[in-house]
């Protein structure tokens, strides 16, 4: 896995952030605040890296024992969790206003939400050579960005952009998968 491959595989998982704060930048309206934004953008990260942490050492001593199916399993995770980002994209959502950050709670609860995946992309890509370091460095950046980003995106785009942005990230992710595959199968 070389560094593009990392840095799709950082922003495929920042995708989800990305949406939670567009949305959260809509409700905001124009009371955003540096001090909220920077707090709101770390807990995010935080939460990624502590998933994809604990994905990626729990799933070194899996890696072990399978590790002449390592790629297929990198390829069903990656692929799987892309579609379901994708379908998630296209579900018609109950209560729109979900997204709005009132609390400290609130933020912790969609952080750690929106990092879930992060969890099975570190046992994925601890089955792979994917460089650890490089693709968490990513991965934090990409957050952080977004992150922040979104909060004031929101404000200039709208809640219906975030379905593109997820769908954008979930095909982004099942092809990172294809590749992992291909790769493992010595096709590219």
């Amino acid at each position: 896995m070389n560094v593009l491959s990392s840095f799709i595989v950082a922003l495929s998982l920042s995708m989800d952030n990305f949406a939670v704060t567009i949305a959260s930048g809509c409700s905001a309206g124009r009371d955003l605040r540096f001090k909220h934004i920077f707090s709101v953008s770390m807990c995010f990260v935080m939460a990624h890296v502590l998933m994809f942490s604990a994905g990626w050492f729990g799933g070194k001593e899996l890696g072990r024992v399978i590790d002449r199916f390592d790629h297929w399993a990198a390829f069903v995770v990656l692929v799987f969790i892309g579609l379901k980002m994708v379908k998630e994209a296209f579900e018609k959502k109950e209560n729109p206003n979900l997204c709005r950050i009132i609390s400290f709670k609130s933020i912790l609860a969609l952080a750690l939400a929106t990092s879930l995946d992060a969890l099975l992309v570190g046992i994925a890509l601890s089955l792979t050579a994917a460089p650890f370091a490089l693709t968490l460095l990513s991965m934090a950046v990409c957050v952080f960005v977004t992150s922040y980003a979104g909060f004031y995106l929101g404000n200039f785009l709208g809640a219906r952009f975030g379905t593109a942005v997820e769908v954008l990230g979930g095909v982004a992710l099942a092809g990172v998968g294809v590749r992992v595959l291909l790769s493992g199968l010595g096709i590219c």
